[in-house]
């Protein structure tokens, strides 16, 4: 990849086309009418990687205009044909998995084995969008009066504006785009501005399966083109469907610029994630889901467990228990190295965060359970798994408020049942919830009682393709995965026959 990346890595591309630095609009490749291009950084140790096209508000409005155009005809396309091309479209990563996960590694610095699990979790979403394209279907409807009758239909919605988050920049592209498209819209991605070579990676797989021009479109743009090309997307009259991933406030300015013209939205917003393990849990089963739950992505992800309320009976022996787990899990160093499978942060912002949530935690009281999270050789942004036992007072500590996003697990004794389940749902937000028990009873119980958009019994991950993904309160608006995805982006229009 010489003359492309700035900085050498221990990979050779089998398809250097799949590295494009410029934006995919209409089913051309294109660069910002400004000229201008922003930096993309290996968060490993924070050398730039390349530069990558800056798009403007008029640029954007150009894309918007270009996917309107071909919604006009690709809507009509019929049920069967959609599904060809969803199938041509998923089977290209199929085949392309190493370089797919490569640049995952290189943006994000995702060790290299989790990358190729990564591109597993977006193939999946687009297998699961082509095999349901024509299971969206209508009803009929038995009619009050004796001479009507009613029916429905589906229909595609339009322009949908696909805004994508950095900590997983495949699957979340596919998890928004592939049901859309696959519901017969057009799609404008904005992907996050520090992972944007995976999706327009993406993008050019979606060139090589046929995909009609400006069916998907990718804008990249820079943290300081993001407001205006935002104010476009929500304001534009042709977008009539915007779907984002990320914080919680964000998501809600959005939410209220759509508003002002009735755009449809929908919202994955922040969590702050429980994790109960009750006295009467398998410990070595609960351990094992919470180095999933927790620290996979080295904690960077939204359903990640934040706070790990554990009964005060078996506190010290789930600690020890959870602490050799980590010991024998992880193996830290290069992220291209394949033994390796817990890399840094995505940037110093990260970093920042999970150390001002460790020293507000020991000033308080909290004592860490294993050797110095920062004692390490591996880069500027690398944090180990770090365990924190608190004893009490951790309703005045920022980590049970304010998602760490990090590789930290706050341990927080409890005593009753019906105390788990208030401190669980004590917060604003509510994605996901974990517990663990062996008691079938409380199983129900606890899994009713949650206030949560997905309940993990006694499994440390809630995500897959098949199954509806999102939450309740401020954690968002309307769900992605499962069939309940395609209904987001289709219409249901009600046909009244007189006979």
């Amino acid at each position: 990849m010489a003359g492309l990346f700035k900085k050498t890595i221990p990979y050779e591309f089998n398809d250097p086309s799949l590295v494009q630095t410029k934006a995919y609009v209409g089913g051309q490749w294109v660069s910002a009418a400004s000229g201008k291009t922003f930096a993309v950084l290996d968060p490993e140790d924070d050398q730039e990687v390349c530069q990558v096209a800056d798009l403007g508000q008029d640029d954007v409005r150009a894309a918007i205009e270009s996917a309107q155009r071909a919604f006009e005809s690709y809507s009509k396309t019929p049920h069967r044909e959609r599904r060809w091309l969803m199938r041509r479209w998923s089977d290209l990563p199929k085949a392309n998995r190493e370089d797919l996960a490569a640049l995952c590694t290189l943006e994000l610095a995702k060790p290299f084995t989790e990358s190729l699990g990564t591109v597993q979790y977006a193939i999946d979403f687009l297998d699961w969008f082509e095999g349901a394209v024509e299971r969206t279907v209508g009803d009929t409807i038995p009619a009050f009066r004796g001479n009507n009758r009613v029916l429905t239909i589906r229909q595609p919605q339009g322009v949908v504006a696909a805004v994508t988050p950095w900590n997983s920049p495949l699957a979340m592209i596919t998890r928004k785009a592939g049901a859309a498209i696959a519901a017969g819209n057009t799609v404008v991605c904005k992907p996050a501005p520090e992972t944007p070579l995976c999706a327009l990676a993406l993008a050019r797989l979606f060139e090589k399966a046929g995909g009609p021009h400006g069916v998907f479109n990718v804008i990249p743009c820079s943290p300081e083109s993001t407001p205006a090309v935002g104010q476009e997307l929500c304001h534009n009259p042709y977008i009539r469907h915007l779907s984002f991933t990320g914080s919680t406030p964000v998501g809600k300015y959005l939410n209220t610029e759509c508003a002002k013209n009735i755009k449809k939205t929908s919202l994955e917003l922040g969590g702050n994630a429980p994790f109960i393990v009750f006295e009467d849990a398998d410990l070595e089963q609960a351990a094992r889901g919470l180095i999933t739950s927790k620290f996979r992505s080295s904690g960077q992800t939204c359903v990640c467990a934040n706070r790990v309320l554990v009964h005060s009976s078996i506190l010290d022996k789930f600690a020890l228990i959870l602490r050799q787990c980590v010991d024998d899990t992880f193996v830290y160093g290069s992220v291209w190295d394949r033994k390796v499978n817990f890399g840094p942060l995505y940037s110093g912002k990260g970093v920042d965060k999970v150390r001002l949530h460790i020293q507000d935690a020991i000033s308080k009281g909290a004592q860490v359970l294993n050797d110095d999270a920062f004692a390490n050789g591996v880069g500027p942004n690398f944090i180990k798994p770090t365990i924190i036992k608190v004893a009490s007072g951790s309703e005045n500590m920022k980590f049970t408020n304010d998602e760490t996003f990090g590789p930290l697990a706050f341990l927080v004794p409890f005593e009753t049942e019906e105390e788990a389940i208030r401190a669980a749902n004590n917060t604003d937000v509510g994605l996901a919830s974990y517990f663990y028990t062996e008691n079938i009873s409380r199983l129900w119980r606890v899994a009713e009682a949650l206030k949560a958009g997905m309940v993990g019994a006694r499994v440390g991950l809630v995500s897959a393709a098949e199954m509806p993904f999102g939450g309740i309160r401020e954690s968002g608006l309307g769900r992605e995965g499962g069939m309940e995805a395609l209904e987001e982006f289709l219409d249901i229009k009600s046909i009244t026959i007189g006979i």
